[in-house]
C-alpha cells in the first residue's frame, strides 16, 4: 500500500463540489510546462488515453499518463512510458505534495491529480495525456491548462452528479474544451454533437469526417483495422470499439506533436499497450473474460464484441447503486437470451455498493433468474464466463 492510499483510507469516495481547493493547491504548486492532452466522455476514456499516450511515446517523446480508478493496484493510476511509477517513487512524491494536500484538504482524486503533476515533474516528461474522472466542468484535471481535448462516446451515466439528460450530461464533458484549445471527438449522438459545436468554437476534428476506421477485424488476440481506410493498424485490446477509439488517439497525438511539440508526426502501425478490466481475458480456454463495463453503451459493446467472437458466457455482475442498473440488466438479460447462460450476483462493499441479494431481487423483476455468488474463483467455471459491472469487481477474483 502506498503512503497516499495509508492517508486517505475509508475516503476514496468523499465528494466535494467545486474546484476552488484544487485550482488553488495546482496554482501554489506550479500547474505544468508541458502541452497536454484531456479525455472526457463516458466510455473509453481509460483505453482512448491510453492508446494516445502510446502513440505519443513512440514519436520519441517521454509521456505522462494519469488514469482512473485502477483496478488492482493504485499505481495504475500514474505512469510514465506506460510503465506504473513504483511505490517508493510514488511515495517519495507524496512527501513532496502532502503539506499542499493537507492544507487545501483536497479529495482522494484532486490529490492524486496533484501527485501525478508532481510525479511528471520529477520525471521530467514532455507532454502527457489526463483522463477525466468525472463528468469534466466540475472536474480536477480541468483545472490545468490543456492544449487538445479528446471526447469519447458519451451516455447516460452518473445522473445523480452529471443530469438527467443526455445534453446536459453532454454539457458537462465538453466543458473540457476551452478557447485555444483543439478538439477531437468520437461518434456521437447527433444531440452530443449538437451540444458541442454550440459551445466549442475551436478547430474540431471528428470521427467519421475527418478520421475513421475501415475493415475493422477482432480477435481474442486484439483488433486490426486500417486508419482512414489505408494505414494498417493493430491493437493488443480485443473489441470493434477499440478500432475507433485507437483513430481518435491518433489523431488527438499527431494535432499534439504537430501543432504543440513541433515535430512531424510518425502514424504507429502497431500498439501492445492494455489497460486492466479492458476485455481483458483471464483464461482462454475456456474463456473467462473480465470487463469494467458499467453502463448500457458500454455493456453493449462488450457483448457485441463476445458474440463476434462467437462466445457464448454466463454473467457475473456486480454494480454501484448510482449506476444505470435497470438498463444494465436490461443488456445483460437481451445477451443471455443469445448465449444461454446464467446470470450470478456479486456484492460491492457499502455504502457505495449494491448487494448481490439487491442485485438478485432487481433482476428478477426484470425476467432474469440467477444465483448469488460469495467469492469469485476461475477455476469453479468449466464454461464461458465474462465477470463485469464494474472495474471494481476484478478485485474480487481468485484467479489461481
Amino acid at each position: 500500500m502506498t503512503l497516499f492510499e495509508k492517508f486517505f483510507e475509508g475516503r476514496e469516495f468523499i465528494w466535494k463540489p467545486g474546484l476552488e481547493r484544487v485550482s488553488s493547491a495546482v496554482r501554489e504548486f506550479g500547474g505544468k510546462e508541458y502541452p497536454s492532452v484531456i479525455v472526457a466522455g463516458t466510455n473509453g476514456k481509460g483505453s482512448t488515453a491510453l492508446l494516445t499516450a502510446e502513440a505519443l511515446m513512440k514519436q520519441g517523446f517521454r509521456v505522462g499518463l494519469f488514469t482512473s480508478p485502477h483496478v488492482y493496484r493504485f499505481n495504475e493510476r500514474i505512469r510514465v512510458n506506460l510503465k506504473e511509477v513504483s511505490t517508493e517513487g510514488l511515495d517519495e512524491a507524496f512527501k513532496g505534495i502532502r503539506p499542499l494536500v493537507e492544507r487545501f484538504e483536497l479529495t482522494y482524486f484532486e490529490a492524486s491529480l496533484l501527485l501525478a503533476l508532481e510525479v511528471f515533474k520529477r520525471e521530467s516528461v514532455d507532454c502527457a495525456v489526463f483522463e477525466v474522472g468525472l463528468g469534466g466542468r466540475l472536474d480536477a484535471t480541468n483545472v490545468l491548462e490543456h492544449q487538445v481535448g479528446l471526447l469519447t462516446k458519451v451516455s447516460l451515466d452518473h445522473r445523480g452528479w452529471l443530469g438527467n439528460s443526455l445534453k446536459e450530461i453532454a454539457g458537462e464533458k465538453v466543458a473540457v474544451l476551452k478557447e485555444g484549445m483543439v478538439g477531437v471527438s468520437l461518434s456521437n449522438p447527433s444531440e452530443v454533437l449538437r451540444v458541442l459545436k454550440d459551445n466549442f468554437r475551436g478547430e474540431l476534428h471528428l470521427y467519421g469526417k475527418d478520421f475513421w476506421a475501415e475493415g475493422v477485424r477482432v480477435g481474442l488476440k486484439g483488433t486490426e483495422f486500417f486508419y482512414m481506410g489505408q494505414i494498417p493498424i493493430s491493437l493488443s485490446l480485443v473489441g470493434d470499439h477499440y478500432a475507433e477509439n485507437g483513430c481518435g488517439a491518433i489523431r488527438a497525438a499527431q494535432v499534439l506533436t504537430e501543432r504543440f511539440l513541433g515535430k512531424k508526426f510518425l502514424i504507429p502501425r502497431e500498439f501492445s499497450s492494455l489497460l486492466p478490466g479492458r476485455f481483458e481475458v483471464f483464461r482462454e480456454a475456456p474463456p473467462f473474460i473480465f470487463d469494467g463495463a458499467h453502463n448500457g453503451q458500454a455493456l453493449r459493446a462488450l457483448f457485441n464484441t463476445l458474440k463476434e467472437l462467437g462466445i457464448k458466457a454466463s454473467v457475473i455482475f456486480g454494480a454501484f447503486k448510482d449506476k444505470e442498473l435497470e438498463d444494465n440488466l436490461k443488456e445483460i438479460k437481451s445477451y443471455l437470451d443469445y448465449s444461454g447462460g446464467d446470470f450470478f450476483s456479486v456484492s460491492l462493499p457499502p455504502p457505495r455498493g449494491l448487494s448481490a441479494q439487491e442485485l438478485l431481487e432487481k433482476a428478477k423483476e426484470l425476467g432474469l433468474k440467477g444465483r448469488i455468488l460469495k467469492e469469485v474463483r476461475v477455476s469453479d467455471f468449466k464454461d464461458p464466463v465474462v465477470l463485469t459491472g464494474s472495474f471494481y469487481v476484478g478485485g474480487l477474483v481468485e484467479r489461481s
